[in-house]
């Protein structure tokens, strides 16, 4: 049993050495490409090429260094150091600038290549020139402060009727508050949770549910978070089941803080709720991410042998792509995370590429599946074609 196990580490161990090295050779072709493609036809003096490259070495240096560094020291809180979350929140917002310097640098070597037939005075002395080589590197400066402003806005209520044939007339207006990807950790202010408290509690609804990614640090570390959202309360229950990131950083700690301030966490799990004299049964499974951490995985054959027939039946998962699985078992409302919308440009036009389901309300025969675009944000405080979301969904009888 014991080289069982060893074998199964000692694989692990080998993919994460390749899936390293493939992420590092990708990203430094990013590097060679975008600098060549800024550098290579500026006709700029030798001092200001050495600046331009400098600039982009110390960017993607920065971003390429949190991994390096933390990579293998996220389940121990004990290493970290004050300089880490500077050095985190600088990698962050660095990593959107090349994502953003990445796509217009791409968007401007499409649209020359097509000009180049028509018009290669304009491609040549313009496209490539000084003022557009300031253009590019300016621009990206600029998103990130309108990204940033508007998660200083702070989160929008999204109000959605979802109408079901079968509804009892008891639960025809039932509110359910559905926070999901909140991801607290150092970059996210203490106010923005404080708020947040305040807005689902003046909703006042029947239930509150948590979907995943919640926590994105260890718990230790966040107290006075938990004292707000112990706040936070449903007229019959707040629930909550674990995302992927949750997993990241000591699951059993993450659970317990939950279990602590009060809310039911369903790990494969149905808890039974009644509303004006009807069965309201609330589902929860792990996220697929505990497969690689030896915990519970998720098992939607066994939470719907829980389901009763006469109950609504409400699924929490928070990968949506689980709806797959889980449309034909008996579930009505299916609530998930996890995508964000693709939080900024141009990943909330892309996500539809990477997720099946990407945002907002799905029907699945006769399923329903809302995909709330995240609460807070991952990685950077921005938000660029997307926002920070807060749902407040209200059950209808058709």
């Amino acid at each position: 049993m014991q080289d069982s196990v060893q074998t199964q580490v000692k694989v692990l161990e080998s993919v994460m050495a390749i899936f390293r090295a493939v992420i590092f050779t990708l990203f430094f072709a990013v590097f060679m490409y975008v600098t060549h493609q800024l550098v290579r036809y500026a006709d700029l003096s030798l001092g200001l090429s050495f600046l331009v490259i400098g600039f982009l070495v110390l960017l993607f240096g920065t971003v390429i260094a949190v991994p390096l560094l933390f990579w293998n020291n996220r389940q121990s809180h004990e290493v970290h150091k004050p300089w880490h979350d500077t050095l985190s929140s600088a990698a962050h917002f660095g990593m959107a600038y090349i994502s953003f310097l990445l796509t217009f640098v791409i968007l401007r070597d499409i649209a020359c290549f097509i000009l180049n037939y028509t018009n290669p005075e304009f491609v040549s002395e313009v496209a490539y020139g000084k003022e557009a080589l300031g253009i590019l590197l300016v621009v990206p400066f600029l998103l990130l402060i309108l990204g940033t402003l508007i998660v200083h806005l702070g989160v929008k209520v999204d109000r959605v009727t979802i109408p079901f044939d079968h509804l009892p007339s008891e639960l025809d207006g039932v509110r359910i508050a559905h926070i999901t990807d909140l991801h607290i950790s150092p970059g996210l202010p203490l106010d923005f949770v404080r708020n947040l408290a305040v807005k689902v509690n003046e909703l006042k609804a029947d239930i509150v549910v948590f979907t995943g990614d919640i926590l994105d640090s260890h718990a230790i570390r966040h107290l006075p978070e938990f004292e707000i959202l112990k706040t936070i309360e449903g007229k019959h229950g707040v629930f909550y089941v674990p995302g992927n990131h949750e997993y990241y950083w000591n699951i059993q700690e993450s659970l317990a803080a939950f279990r602590a301030i009060g809310y039911k966490v369903l790990l494969n799990q149905t808890a039974d709720v009644t509303i004006n004299n009807a069965l309201v049964q609330v589902s929860g499974v792990p996220d697929p991410a505990s497969r690689q951490f030896g915990t519970e995985a998720p098992d939607i054959p066994k939470v719907a042998s829980q389901l009763k027939p006469e109950a609504f039946k409400i699924f929490l998962v928070h990968q949506p792509f689980m709806a797959d699985q889980a449309f034909d078992k008996g579930f009505n409302l299916q609530l998930s995370g996890h995508t964000h919308g693709g939080q900024f440009f141009p990943w909330n036009f892309l996500i539809v590429f990477f997720q099946k389901y990407s945002k907002g309300l799905y029907r699945l025969k006769g399923m329903r599946l809302y995909v709330n675009q995240g609460t807070g944000y991952w990685g950077p405080s921005l938000r660029l074609g997307t926002y920070c979301e807060l749902t407040e969904i209200t059950l209808k009888k058709a």
